[in-house]
């Protein structure tokens, strides 16, 4: 599995100085390399986003990326941004158009340890990443089609940015110091479109979708993700209706990290456990259901 981050994105963060990400803060100084590796969020709360970018310098990552031109070739071209550090260990930025909101992301640091069930020179150290506590982007201007159906959770089509600002928290996570991006999809059809590049820290977990993807390979993904939740996704093993855990997937930065999820040991090990694991989708119950939610 290949982690990739554009080359322009990358020429682009290598250019971009401490100074440019730092500057018009509140108390006028900025972070040094250094100070990353003391950097408290909680300190720094209310002066700079996750205790490193001042506001002024989440405009620069807006311009410079060329995320503003790309909103703007959408038809939002009145936009601004929000940040709120109130919460010493939480913060969120929030960019709206015309005062409707159009990407959110709620973002903290977070400790996370590794204990594989096999033998791993990770087990047991503890790593510090960037977690996704909520990431949001949707076009309300846009029409479910379908080409594009609704999936569970969401009130508007998405902006087709999601790789995107994937690439830029994994940048702003290699610009922290950090090993690491953290993230807990609730729902099934957000983990597996992030498992493009997440692997699950669980092996168990990494199972489960390798194998609901294998029995519903048939199905397209927003029929899966309403199958789920109408509870017409069946556990061959318990005969039982599916509820699909929330669990952590990892984008693994740190080279040690990087090698226990890419390795035989890994790979064998959720081959092994798909084997034990078999669904299959309840067609007339999810029928019935798509019946009465078209209805409603």
């Amino acid at each position: 599995m290949a982690i990739q981050i554009s080359k322009r994105y990358w020429q682009i963060a290598k250019r971009l100085t401490t100074e440019q990400l730092q500057r018009d803060s509140y108390d006028g100084a900025y972070i040094t390399d250094m100070d990353l590796f003391n950097v408290d969020v909680g300190r720094r709360g209310h002066n700079f986003f996750l205790g490193y970018y001042s506001k002024k310098g989440l405009g620069v990552i807006i311009e410079k990326y060329g995320l503003k031109e790309a909103l703007k070739s959408r038809g939002f071209s009145n936009v601004n941004y929000e940040l709120d550090t109130t919460d010493p260990y939480v913060h969120k930025l929030t960019l709206y158009n015309n005062k409707r909101m159009i990407i959110e992301a709620v973002l903290k640091r977070e400790l996370f340890s590794v204990n594989m069930p096999f033998e791993s020179r990770v087990n047991g150290r503890r790593f510090n990443t960037l977690s996704i506590e909520w990431l949001c982007l949707q076009n309300p201007d846009a029409s479910f089609s379908p080409e594009r159906p609704r999936l569970p959770g969401q009130e508007y089509p998405g902006l087709g940015f999601a790789s995107k600002a994937v690439e830029l928290l994994m940048i702003a996570a290699w610009r922290l110091k950090l090993t690491g991006l953290l993230n807990t999809p609730q729902r099934y059809h957000n983990a597996f479109l992030y498992s493009k590049i997440f692997f699950y820290i669980d092996p168990i977990h990494q199972a489960m979708l390798q194998a609901l993807a294998r029995d519903t390979k048939n199905s397209p993904l927003h029929k899966v993700a309403w199958a789920l939740e109408w509870e017409a996704i069946i556990d061959e093993t318990t005969g039982k209706p599916l509820k699909w855990p929330a669990a952590k997937q990892v984008v693994p930065l740190d080279p040690d990290l990087k090698k226990v999820f890419n390795s035989w040991d890994y790979r064998k090990y959720v081959h092994q456990l798909k084997k034990d694991f078999k669904y299959k989708l309840d067609e007339e119950k999810y029928r019935a259901n798509k019946i009465i939610q078209e209805d409603e």
